[in-house]
Formats: structure tokens, C-alpha cells, sequence
């Protein structure tokens, strides 16, 4: 007991740090557009995560740390979940290695750093499994249990399109046992549909079940990276696992039904979420669970051969986590990122093997800064960015009051002041050029962070806007 007692109190400093942090981390694209959703009451796809970045810029502020402050808090709860619901299953020993192989894995430590759906999505799956476990537990058809992980279900539809992944995993725990499989037909289950549905039809349609294809070579890529030598760790374990004299049977077998069909799913979504995205990686919650069990129960080394393999495993993830939340320390080694680069829209899932996270995470202060200055020297012109992400960052971080505009918003006569971080571009897009009576280049400019290049700036001046003939 004295272990567990010091595991929380190592939680709650880890959750002091991470809110230390907060603050010297710019914020994400897709952060940045939150922020703005919610200050301006805009719609969006993600209402749950708008509602949640509402609430805490209304009481900290509209900042790194107030877009963010429920990250660490979330984290915690995750942790908390896995802790309650391993040491249901198994013993506090195993729920105390669960929570500590969980917080060292790369994806996890992402999503306590950053507002993202992966944030939401980890917290999500954590409590969905809790519920479940207490929902099975009971004898009553209808018990309290069952409503809340139809709720964790709903609510991650309501956060991103990966969130169908948790009633797979959902159903799955229940239908693998024998014994189990009668509740698929309880109506503490048909309360899990409904709830899953109607939220799939109110904010997502059945756009939801819609599968890119998939592409394993970058999905590879981005696993290791997310999930570090433990998805090493995790494949071996699995092979015996799935053996015929599997230990996991019954409701043991919960964390290993709830891991396999999120994964699957992962392999289609998983390559398009975005930096710093982990919305489909919430997978590496169950997996955690099924890692620190078979670590405790499996008896082909010795305890000391067993100990040091942990060790080296969990520092090697811990290291890990640290060079992608400070995703510029690969420059900082003096290393140049040399894959970055413009990509065909058909081929964007290849980005995971030549972005850049640094230029999605850095800089952006620096780039506002910059656009401000020019458009101190025009102050009748208008703000207008390449593309939707870069316009977020610049609503954000910017001095103006005024957003960056469409060309479907202007009227005739209007100036632009036209941003782009495409290195190649000599020009406006073509058909910018056709709307306007002329255009000059204003500025190139060079974004540095911490003494490193994150991107080049490019600002156009853009003379009377001239509608086409209707």
C-alpha cells in the first residue's frame, strides 16, 4: 500500500510539470482553431472539444495554458481509470505497473501536453472500460454503469470520426468470453447503441463509418514513434497471448478485446490524424493494461532479467516522450530536417515519414509577428493566409482584431496582403492573380526558433480586387 501512495503522489507531481509546461508549447493548427471556434461561437466537428476549450479559456484566459489546462488534469483521470480498473481485475501491484507504462508511452504524454482528440479520446476509453467492468459486475439489466459507457461512447463520437473505435472495442470485451456474451444481448447494451447512434447521427452523420485507405508502411512508422519500443514489447507478448492456452479468459480478456479492434481501426484512421494528433492511438491504453499483466505473470525469465528489460523499456519510452514534446531538440543536436516538403493532396498520409512537427508547433508567435508588421504598413489592406491552419495560427497569435478573410468575402476594390510558407512559391496562386489588378512581393522572411529554422514566409501585396463578371 505504501507503493501505491507513493504512485499518486508521483502522478499528481507528473501533472504539476505538465502544467508547467503548458505554456512553452505554441500552440497546434488545429489548437489555434479550437481557440477561435469557441471565442467566436463558430461550428465545428468537434463540439465536445469546443465546449471543453470554452470552459477553460472563460476561467484562465485565452493562452497556451488556458486552451490547454484540462490536458494534464484529463491525463490524471486516465491514469486514475486504468489504476481502478486493473486493480479490479488483477491486483494493485499490476494496476500500479499499468499506470506507470501508460505514462511514459510516447502518444500518452503527447496528448497530456496538447488539446487534441487523442486528449479526449484516452480519458474517453479509460472510463468506458471502468464502466463496463462495474456495468458487468451487476445483475441489474438497466444499472447506472451501463448509461455512463453509452455516455464515454456518444461523447467520443462527438470529439473525432476514430471514436467509433471505442464501441468496437466495447462490443468486442464483451462478445470474446463465453461467459460474456449474453450481455450483447441485455438492454444495458442496446443503452450503449442508442447512445452511440443517435450521437453519430447528430454531429458526425454516417460520414463516421467512412474508411480512408489504409497505409501500413507510414501507420508502422507512426506506431513506433507513438508507442516507442513497448509496441516491440506488445507484439511478442501478443503471439502468446493468442495461443490456445491464452491466460486471458472471462473477463480478463477485457483489456485485450477492447485493444485488438481499436488497433484495427487505427491502421485505416490513423494516418491521417494530425500533428500532434494521437486521436486513434488510444488503443495504447488497453495495451498498457495487457503489458504490465503479462510482465507480472510471465514466468520464461528471471525476475532480474524481467526487471531490467522493464527498466530499459520504460526509460527508452520515457526518452522518447520527451524528444517528441520538444519536437525541436532534433535541430537543437544540430541535426537539419531535411524530408519536409510540398506533398500532392492524394499522397498526404506519406507525411509521416517527412513532416516536420517542429514547423507545426513552432514558430507561430514569430510568423504573427512578422504578418503584423506588414500589415502595419498597409493598414486598409486585408489578411489573407494559403491555407486554413496557417489562418488560425495568425488569428491567434496576432495583434489584429480582424481575421484572416476567404476571397469569397471580399469586395471590389479591396487590398490583400497575401501569406504563404510554401517555399517554392514565387507568386499568388493563379487564380488570385486573375482577381486582381496587380500584385508585388512584400517580404520573405525566415522563422527561426531557439536559433533553428522552422519556415520561410512569403507576403504578397495584392492591388484591387476585381470580382469576376457574374
Amino acid at each position: 500500500m505504501r507503493r501505491q501512495r507513493f504512485l499518486f503522489i508521483g502522478l499528481g507531481l507528473l501533472t504539476l510539470w505538465r502544467w508547467a509546461l503548458l505554456p512553452t508549447l505554441e500552440l497546434s493548427p488545429d489548437e489555434a482553431t479550437l481557440a477561435l471556434a469557441a471565442r467566436h461561437g463558430t461550428p465545428s466537428q468537434a463540439p465536445l472539444l469546443v465546449a471543453i476549450v470554452h470552459l477553460s479559456t472563460t476561467l484562465f484566459g485565452v493562452s497556451e495554458f488556458g486552451v490547454r489546462f484540462f490536458a494534464p488534469l484529463m491525463a490524471w483521470l486516465a491514469s486514475f481509470a486504468v489504476w481502478r480498473f486493473t486493480r479490479g481485475l488483477w491486483d494493485s501491484m499490476i494496476a500500479g505497473w499499468a499506470v506507470v507504462v501508460l505514462n511514459v508511452l510516447p502518444a500518452f504524454n503527447l496528448a497530456a501536453v496538447s488539446l487534441t482528440p487523442g486528449t479526449v479520446l484516452f480519458t474517453l476509453t479509460a472510463a468506458a472500460m471502468l464502466c463496463l467492468r462495474l456495468a458487468l459486475l451487476h445483475a441489474s439489466p438497466l444499472h447506472w454503469a451501463w448509461f455512463a459507457t453509452g455516455g464515454c461512447a456518444a461523447a467520443a463520437v462527438m470529439v473525432a470520426p476514430p471514436g467509433v473505435a471505442l464501441v468496437a472495442g466495447i462490443s468486442a470485451s464483451i462478445a470474446w468470453p463465453k461467459r460474456l456474451r449474453h450481455y450483447l444481448k441485455a438492454p444495458g447494451f442496446s443503452v450503449i447503441l442508442v447512445m452511440w447512434g443517435t450521437a453519430v447521427m447528430l454531429t458526425q452523420g454516417w460520414r463516421v463509418l467512412e474508411m480512408p485507405a489504409m497505409a501500413l508502411a507510414p501507420n508502422v512508422f507512426r506506431w513506433i514513434m507513438l508507442a516507442s519500443p513497448m509496441l516491440i514489447t506488445l507484439l511478442v507478448l501478443l503471439a502468446r497471448i493468442i495461443v490456445p492456452n491464452a491466460a486471458l479468459v472471462g473477463m480478463w480478456a477485457m483489456p485485450l478485446g477492447f485493444m485488438l479492434p481499436m488497433a484495427l481501426l487505427d491502421l485505416l484512421y490513423g494516418p491521417w490524424d494530425r500533428w500532434p494528433d494521437t486521436g486513434g492511438a488510444a488503443w495504447l491504453l488497453p495495451a498498457a493494461v495487457v503489458l504490465a499483466h503479462q510482465g507480472a505473470v510471465f514466468r520464461a525469465l528471471p525476475s532480474e532479467q524481467k526487471i531490467s528489460l522493464r527498466t530499459i523499456a520504460i526509460v527508452c519510452a520515457a526518452l522518447q516522450s520527451v524528444f517528441l514534446m520538444q519536437s525541436d531538440l532534433l535541430r537543437t543536436l544540430g541535426v537539419p530536417w531535411r524530408f519536409a516538403g510540398h506533398l500532392a493532396q492524394q499522397a498526404e498520409w506519406s507525411r509521416f515519414f517527412i513532416a516536420d512537427p517542429s514547423s507545426v508547433m513552432r514558430g507561430w508567435r514569430e510568423s504573427a509577428r512578422l504578418f503584423d508588421a506588414a500589415l502595419e504598413k498597409a493598414p486598409t489592406a486585408l489578411a489573407m493566409a494559403s491555407n486554413a491552419r496557417m489562418g488560425a495560427q495568425l488569428d491567434f497569435y496576432g495583434k489584429r482584431d480582424s481575421r484572416c478573410v476567404q476571397l469569397n468575402e471580399l469586395q471590389r476594390g479591396h487590398n490583400v496582403l497575401f501569406i504563404t510558407d510554401e517555399v517554392v512559391a514565387v507568386e499568388p496562386p493563379p487564380e488570385m492573380q486573375a482577381l486582381f489588378a496587380s500584385w508585388e512581393l512584400l517580404s520573405v522572411a525566415r522563422v527561426m526558433h531557439a536559433g533553428n529554422e522552422v519556415r520561410w514566409l512569403k507576403i504578397f501585396s495584392c492591388h484591387d480586387f476585381r470580382p469576376p463578371e457574374s
